[in-house]
């Protein structure tokens, strides 16, 4: 057992890996990960679900509506108050396909982004720091420990495999 008083019950708190050093690291930046998240979708003036949208946006650049939805595992008409939502708050736009009008795309805004990207910045350029100092040898061991992490993840996820990074 932890004797963490912030921890909530569960089978994880008698896990090995809640115990061991690494684990309890991974735990922390996952925790942390969602605060950062969350402080910046308070900074856009967003809920946690538009965050995870515009997340979607940054990541894989314009979509449709039932694109956006697959993604957040939503329904179409959900995903559709969620653009909504975006819209209003003037971090998207809709716009027509070129190839076929019919079809509309979710679109960032620049500035929606830029206001994101102020925000991830420190952070950013801490962890580029980071990377910086790390020898070739620690470099891939860190990279194969954290392809192995994204895949556990991926698995429960009910997703595929990511594909390795470059070595």
């Amino acid at each position: 057992m932890t004797d963490d008083p912030h921890s909530a019950p569960g089978a994880w708190r008698t896990s090995p890996v809640s115990r061991d050093p690494i684990g309890q690291r991974l735990k922390t930046i996952s925790v942390l990960t969602r605060q950062v998240s969350r402080k910046i979708g308070e900074s856009l003036g967003v809920n946690v679900t538009d965050m995870a949208a515009l997340e979607q946006l940054l990541s894989h650049g314009p979509m449709t509506p039932g694109q956006l939805a697959e993604h957040l595992k939503v329904t179409t008409a959900a995903a559709t108050q969620i653009v909504d939502r975006l819209e209003r708050a003037g971090h998207v736009t809709r716009e027509r396909q070129a190839g076929d009008r019919r079809k509309i795309c979710v679109v960032p805004l620049e500035a929606s982004i830029d206001r994101a990207f102020v925000q991830l910045a420190p952070m950013l350029d801490g962890l580029d720091g980071v990377i910086a100092g790390l020898s070739p040898a620690e470099r891939q061991v860190i990279e194969r420990f954290l392809d192995q992490v994204a895949d556990v993840y991926h698995a429960v996820a009910n997703l595929p495999p990511s594909a390795p990074g470059p070595h």
